[in-house]
């Protein structure tokens, strides 16, 4: 039986280099900054521990057992935000792992659409890291009421733009194509009650 907690560790675990680039409401680049993250298991907890390289800010979180709204993959793919939202603001943010290399998104739903999205580009320690274009602004596609962001190839973030009204349903996803043709992707639901539906290999249908 898959314990989300050890597919979390297994896959996730050690010394991550990442860039972080915060996009605005239509998929352009803000800004970006370099990181490098640890994540490891220590006396019974997680341990996690972000630094801003250009500051030098360290933020830390540790954490015995996993929040009850937080889905885990067999993979290691995960996502976290609430329970439960309406039609307010909420964030969510999700991650696929492919080995040695993650692609993260976190999402900022505002009162009257999409807010913010900050796009994360992650390798281990000794790993080649990635280079993005720069300055980043996403291609965007229609599916359905959401939107397909790609902000390099083979990778598709899907958003919900809307003003949102309740009993609509939404969610936000990632699905990364990588170079061997192999999917890794996680969607994060929320039914018509704003309530957080179990993982699901099936995209969001396109509904009017």
């Amino acid at each position: 039986m898959n314990d989300p907690r050890d597919s979390l560790l297994l896959h996730n675990s050690g010394f991550w280099q990442g860039c972080f680039v915060r996009l605005d409401h239509t998929g352009k680049e803000q800004e970006r900054f370099p990181t490098s993250l640890e994540v490891k298991e220590a006396e019974g907890f997680i341990q996690t521990c972000l630094t801003y390289k250009q500051s030098g800010r360290q933020q830390s979180m540790n954490f015995g057992s996993l929040p009850s709204s937080m889905q885990v993959t067999q993979t290691g793919h995960w996502s976290t935000g609430p329970s439960f939202i309406t039609p307010w603001n909420w964030v969510a943010e999700l991650c696929v792992v492919n080995q040695q290399q993650r692609r993260r998104m976190i999402v900022r739903h505002g009162a009257t659409g999409l807010d913010r999205v900050i796009y994360v580009v992650e390798a281990k320690q000794d790993t080649v890291q990635p280079e993005l274009s720069q300055p980043l602004h996403c291609q965007s596609t229609s599916f359905g009421q959401l939107l397909i962001w790609s902000p390099e190839p083979g990778v598709e973030l899907f958003i919900d733009p809307r003003d949102r009204q309740q009993g609509d349903l939404t969610g936000c996803g990632i699905r990364w194509c990588d170079q061997n043709k192999i999917t890794h992707q996680i969607l994060r639901q929320y039914d018509r009650a704003g309530v957080l539906t179990p993982l699901s290999d099936n995209w969001i249908q396109q509904t009017n």
